[in-house]
Parts: C-alpha cells; sequence; structure tokens
C-alpha cells in the first residue's frame, strides 16, 4: 500500500514484493515461542536473571511439557503457516489450519476449516498461532469471544500483526487466567509502549517483532530479484510475487 499503483501503472512500472523472503524465519520463530511456552524457557530465564534455583519439585501445573499429541490451530495457512504446520506435525502435534480459501490449502494439515468456523476449533486448541495478514477480515479476529472459546490452559502465539488480536481482551484473559500464556512477537501499537503490563507478565513472551529476520534475508531477496529479471529478460509478462 506504500505505492501509488495507478502512477506506476501509467509509467510502465513493473511491481513486484519480497513474499516469501522471510517465510521460514517467521515459521522457525514461531515454532520456537511454541517450544519455549511448552519448556517454560521464559520462567528458566527469569530464574537466571534472579540467580534462582527451582529445581523440579513442581506442581503438575507448572511443570514442562511436551508437545507430542498437543493440538495447534494455525490461524492462516500460507507459506509461513503451512511451514509452522509441518515443524508442528514434525514434533507430534496434531494441526488444524484455518484459512479463507479452503479450496487452496498449500500444505499438510490434519485438518483445514475456513475462517468463519473458526470457533467452532478452539475449544480444541492446546496452542494457537496467526500467521494471518491483516486485512479487515481478520482486523480483531482474536477478541474477547474467541479468546473465551478456547480451552482452558491454552495459550497463543502470535506472528501475525498486533491488531489481529484485541489487545486489551487479550491482557483481561491473561490476568484472569483463561488464557495460560501468550507468546508475542507483534503488537497494536509498536515499539510497545513502555507502560503495557504485558512487559511485566511472567506468563508472556515478548519479542520485539523480529520474527522475519534473518541472515538469509538479502540471498533471498536476491533470489526472487534475478528470477524475475530472468523472467522479464525472456519477455515473461508473469513476474514471481507480481503486484503490478
Amino acid at each position: 500500500d506504500q505505492y501509488g499503483k495507478d502512477a506506476f501503472r501509467a509509467a510502465g512500472v513493473r511491481l513486484a514484493s519480497a513474499q516469501g523472503a522471510n517465510a521460514t524465519a517467521v515459521a522457525q520463530h514461531a515454532i520456537s515461542l511454541i517450544l519455549a511456552l511448552a519448556r517454560r524457557l521464559h520462567h528458566a530465564r527469569d530464574l537466571q536473571r534472579d540467580a534462582s534455583w527451582f529445581g523440579m519439585a513442581k506442581t503438575p501445573a507448572t511443570r514442562e511439557d511436551e508437545l507430542s499429541g498437543k493440538t495447534l490451530v494455525v490461524v492462516g495457512f500460507g507459506g509461513i503457516g503451512a511451514r509452522l504446520g509441518d515443524y508442528a506435525r514434525a514434533l507430534g502435534m496434531k494441526v488444524i489450519a484455518v484459512k479463507r480459501d479452503v479450496a487452496r490449502l498449500g500444505g499438510a494439515a490434519d485438518e483445514i476449516v475456513a475462517t468463519e468456523n473458526l470457533h467452532e476449533v478452539l475449544p480444541r486448541a492446546d496452542y494457537l498461532a496467526l500467521t494471518c495478514p491483516l486485512t479487515p477480515q481478520t482486523r480483531g479476529l482474536i477478541d474477547a469471544g474467541a479468546l473465551a472459546a478456547l480451552k482452558p490452559g491454552a495459550a497463543l502465539v502470535n506472528v501475525a500483526r498486533g491488531a489481529v488480536v484485541d489487545e486489551a481482551a487479550l491482557i483481561a484473559a491473561l490476568e484472569a487466567g483463561t488464557l495460560r500464556e501468550a507468546a508475542l512477537d507483534c503488537f497494536e501499537t509498536e515499539p510497545l509502549p513502555a507502560d503495557s503490563p504485558l512487559w511485566a507478565m511472567s506468563n508472556v513472551i515478548v519479542t520485539q517483532h523480529v520474527g522475519g529476520e534473518t541472515r538469509a534475508y538479502e540471498d533471498n531477496v536476491t533470489d526472487i530479484l534475478l528470477d524475475n529479471l530472468a523472467r522479464l529478460s525472456r519477455g515473461d509478462r508473469d513476474l514471481r510475487n507480481q503486484v503490478l
């Protein structure tokens, strides 16, 4: 949306995006956050900061957990969501894909449902991962109603856009304990304001919208560029990730 597309068209300028250049990085960030929540790495880091040894004498509710056998609901099953699904299935998780166009799966999942049926699968989610774009349809998709529909003890991972989640409702659910934990890479306001309650919550992992950061980014973008230059040199009209 940052380009004057009409002016580009009038000048005959071709436009393509770098879509997919960091899809692997974001998907790996998401599965890292899920693993961190399951293995309570954020709590271990807090204990390390305080030089505190907690050991293994814990109640079942505060123990580390395993992902095998757990259900992951992935909202948005494009390049990022499909990769995340592959990683989750490799760890023995059941994957339910939620996407707008169910006829175009684009990846492996145990089940696929349409976005309008999201609330039907939320009660089965041990982990809810958001990998969808921000659109008028997804803005505020995870609101108080959606959070209340999750099974007790569920966790939320957001590597999409902050506005997909009603942040006030999320904070309320975390404070009430109806949502066990959250790992968040994006927020309604960025940088996340210093007075946000999310910073101090022990049941929240905050990363600074770095899911797409990767040392391979420039190489990945160059691959797309070189592909499109080759297409143009052949006289092809269709570009990879074509916008105009």
